[in-house]
């Protein structure tokens, strides 16, 4: 298979591999070029991420591209913080993704994102975690910030349905306890704990 593709597409190949690989998700919206790669030669990169045991999944439904490690060993630890981010900003993707078209993406605002933190009786984050947690989803392409002054009430934010493989639908229902112990948790004055939440290597 690999024989018949050519050295230019071998190279454009190499270069999409090496992106999931370090960053595990691809969004049509944001890189065309690569999306169209994946599709393209989807066998091949099918065969030989089978050799490293990982999947590669390309939903055409939502134009998004998954690579699924084989464990959760290769999951990136994430701190108290930023867990509770991801956790909050999936239930709004969920939320906003209502009665869109599939090819819509739901947007929020800083506003309603820290509005739900008051929701679940949760401290906001300070400026540099904030900072910080839109960087690491606008890295892995699960956001994009379509305001320059990211602090903003106003900022807006787009979600991306690489959102879908962050945490799945079956999960959410524990979402809301997961949020309410770290409401317990920081009542008590537990902030140090690690987790894997997200499917980041």
């Amino acid at each position: 298979m690999w024989e018949e593709i050519s050295e230019q597409e071998r190279q454009k190949i190499k270069a999409v591999l090496n992106h999931l690989l370090a960053v595990n998700y691809l969004v049509r919206e944001k890189d065309r070029d690569s999306y169209t790669i994946v599709r393209r030669h989807k066998r091949a990169i099918e065969e030989y991420l089978q050799m490293l045991d990982w999947e590669v999944i390309v939903d055409e439904r939502h134009e998004c591209v998954f690579l699924q490690s084989p464990d959760s060993s290769f999951r990136r630890s994430l701190d108290r913080d930023l867990s509770i981010w991801m956790l909050i900003l999936r239930l709004l993707y969920q939320e906003k993704r209502q009665g869109l078209t599939i090819s819509a993406f739901p947007t929020t605002t800083i506003h309603e994102i820290r509005t739900k933190y008051e929701t679940f009786h949760l401290s906001w984050l300070g400026k540099t975690k904030l900072d910080q947690a839109i960087k690491l989803c606008t890295r892995y392409q699960l956001v994009e910030a379509l305001d320059a002054d990211i602090r903003s009430d106003d900022c807006r934010i787009v979600l991306y349905h690489t959102w879908l493989y962050v945490i799945d639908l079956e999960q959410l229902d524990a979402i809301q306890s997961r949020i309410e112990q770290y409401r317990v948790e920081e009542e008590k004055g537990i902030t140090n704990e690690m987790v894997k939440e997200a499917a980041f290597d």
